[in-house]
């Protein structure tokens, strides 16, 4: 039987709209009752299954496909750097579940503002991207994503130094540099879809 096309592009869009939907989610527990982080870790988690399915649907069909609209590996990779945006942020929610973390500290409201901002750039960009030879729009969308990774990475650096240096409590040093590691994996993993991205546009010029 043959198997149903599917639209790489649009899958790339539907995934970053899963990102996005994690990260706002996770912004609202961040935000929100510290008692109520079971409930919202588990929703998150369903989120992520939407991704995997998304990502095996994908790996399925460019399994079987002998023609392909961009290079097999670029799928491939684009793909998986966006389904890594959506695995960071549910183990992100998870180890705040598991570390019983009962108050986020500032630098925790700040980055998790940035993940949602770059989640809603990668949504636009994955829009763009299927036009992405006449897209006047795409390229500035793919440095606004290295922007806002590079703001990520300065607030990492100096919240890392600020804790080391003022917090007393071993136990939390321990749990919070472990919390903001994952966070920042999350603005790392949106920043490699969108040089994937980059690397296409530059193939096909």
């Amino acid at each position: 039987m043959k198997t149903k096309e599917v639209n790489y592009f649009n899958l790339f869009i539907d995934g970053a709209n899963v990102c996005n939907k994690a990260a706002k989610l996770f912004e609202q527990m961040l935000n929100g009752n510290v008692n109520k982080i079971p409930e919202m870790v588990k929703e998150i988690h369903h989120i992520e299954h939407e991704g995997d399915h998304l990502y095996h649907t994908l790996y399925n069909h460019l399994n079987l496909a002998f023609i392909t609209p961009i290079e097999r590996e670029d799928i491939l990779k684009i793909a998986k750097y966006i389904e890594d945006t959506i695995d960071t942020i549910d183990e992100a929610a998870i180890m705040i579940d598991m570390l019983v973390i009962q108050s986020f500290r500032p630098e925790a409201k700040q980055m998790v503002d940035l993940i949602v901002k770059i989640s809603s750039v990668l949504v636009e960009a994955a829009t763009e991207f299927k036009n992405f030879k006449k897209s006047k729009k795409l390229t500035s969308l793919l440095v606004e994503i290295n922007d806002i990774e590079e703001e990520g990475d300065k607030l990492y650096q100096s919240t890392i130094k600020h804790l080391f240096a003022n917090e007393k409590d071993v136990l939390e040093v321990v749990k919070w540099k472990n919390i903001f590691d994952t966070m920042e994996d999350v603005l790392d993993a949106c920043e490699n879809a969108a040089d994937i991205m980059e690397n296409v546009i530059l193939k096909n010029s």
